[in-house]
This record gives C-alpha cells, sequence and structure tokens, in this order.
C-alpha cells in the first residue's frame, strides 16, 4: 500500500531522502518530508485531485523534515489546503520542537493543524496511525509509526537502531503485515545493519521486511542478497515513458 518519494539517505542525489505516501481518492497521507522530498512530490504530481492531507514526521533529522515547510506553504498556496501533522500524543515537547521549526522558516500555525494519533478512512478501510519510541539518535527522539488496517499491520522505522524494537516485532509479525526499516551496512549507531536484521527475522519473513534508507546500490544488493524486499522509488509519468523509450 505504501508508495515511496525516494528510497535513500541524507546525500542519495539519485534515490532521494526516504518518504512514503498513501493516496486514495481525494485523500493524501506522507511520511517524512526531506530536503529532496517535496519538488520530487511536485515531479510526481503527487498533489492532483487532493484536498485533505495528512503529515507524519517520524524524527527531526534535515533528510526527514527538511522540505516540511515547503510542503505546507505549497498546500496552503496553491491547494488551499491546511494539512494535519500528525504527532505523537504524549510528546509535547516534539510538538513545540515542529512549531518552533516551522516558525523559523515563515510558516505560522494558522495553516496547519497538529493532531494525535489519528483514525483515517481510506476507500471504507479504516487506518489507525500510532506512534511507537525507537533507539536512534541520542540527540534527538524518533518514532516508529505503526499503521493498523482491517486485515493487518504496517510497521514504519524512518530511522532506527532499536534491535529490541525489533524482535518484538519479529515474535508477533503476522501473514498480512509488513515493516518498512531503514539500514546499513556498516555497524554504527544510527542505523541497524543488514546482518543484525538477518540475525532477528528468520529468512521465511524476510520478504515481508521492505529495507529502505539506502546509501548506495551495494546496499540495496546486499539486501536482496539476504533475502529481504527492498521500497522502490515511484517513477513519475516522464520517467517511465523515457524508460520505455529506451527500449
Amino acid at each position: 500500500m505504501l508508495k515511496f518519494i525516494g528510497i535513500g539517505n541524507l546525500a542519495n542525489e539519485e534515490l532521494l531522502n526516504t518518504s512514503a505516501y498513501i493516496k486514495q481518492e481525494n485523500k493524501l497521507f506522507i511520511i517524512d518530508c526531506g530536503v529532496m522530498s517535496f519538488k520530487r512530490m511536485l515531479e510526481l504530481n503527487l498533489f492532483e485531485d487532493v484536498d485533505t492531507a495528512y503529515i507524519a514526521i517520524t524524527h527531526m533529522h534535515p533528510d526527514h523534515i527538511g522540505g516540511l515547510a515547503s510542503l505546507i506553504s505549497y498546500l496552503n498556496l496553491e491547494k488551499n489546503i491546511i494539512p494535519k501533522i500528525v504527532v505523537p500524543s504524549e510528546d509535547e515537547e516534539q510538538k513545540q520542537d515542529i512549531i518552533n521549526f516551522l516558525f523559523l522558516q515563515g510558516v505560522t500555525q494558522d495553516i496547519y493543524e497538529l493532531v494525535n494519533d489519528v483514525d483515517l478512512i481510506l476507500n471504507e478501510t479504516l487506518l489507525k496511525i500510532n506512534f511507537r519510541s525507537v533507539k536512534h539518535s541520542q540527540n534527538l527522539k524518533s518514532y516508529a509509526i505503526e499503521m493498523t488496517f482491517d486485515n493487518g499491520k504496517i510497521y514504519y522505522l524512518g530511522d532506527n537502531n532499536d534491535e529490541k524494537y525489533h524482535k518484538s516485532l519479529a515474535k508477533k509479525l503476522g501473514v498480512n503485515d509488513l515493516i518498512y526499516t531503514d539500514c546499513c551496512d556498516e555497524i554504527n549507531e544510527l542505523h541497524i545493519n543488514l546482518e543484525k536484521l538477518a540475525e532477528i527475522y528468520d529468512e521465511k519473513l524476510r520478504k515481508q521486511i521492505y529495507c529502505m534508507h539506502f546509501n548506495g546500490d551495494e546496499t540495496v544488493s546486499k539486501a536482496k542478497n539476504l533475502g529481504f524486499s527492498v521500497a522502490v522509488k515511484e517513477q513519475s509519468k516522464e520517467e517511465y515513458l523515457k524508460r520505455i523509450m529506451s527500449h
């Protein structure tokens, strides 16, 4: 159900900053909006026929929130939409940080709305959105976004190095459930590495695990070789036609 605006890390100009969305009829739900993401959304014509927009932010690193001010301003000025920024209900500090971040870029609170964990109706399907705190950076909080549907769940980890959380998911993952997680091919404090993911998730589960937030093609190949699925960046109509013509 998730489509991807980008699947790369901070500096990957080819894969772009990792950002995903769900669009059903006139409703749009976006996860993260990095410094490269907003321009890509325009290229994908993502806002066509949209009159309601929700945006969830996993954390405040620039490759996940750097384009948020432009996104909100565009929705308000060009589409006459007041987007709803979905935030963790218990984290007042995170709410204020987002308000301050946007204010410093000239975005005032009258052109967006902060809302807590919400329930959305998409094509007559109930989508419940909740946040879970995960380990990532010592300097700021990071959240997994848990999306519950009628017949399954999606767990979305924008950035994390949280073995405990992954182990809890491995124990309860249902046949219709999916996990989207950042990854890396080395050991560091910010992102969980692919070898650790392979230790946690049995081979039979790995097709339900979609890796993303890549630093390059080598990491993509490594994830596939380990049996994981890989998130795919969506093509614009122009890119699709160009690819077809080249063949």
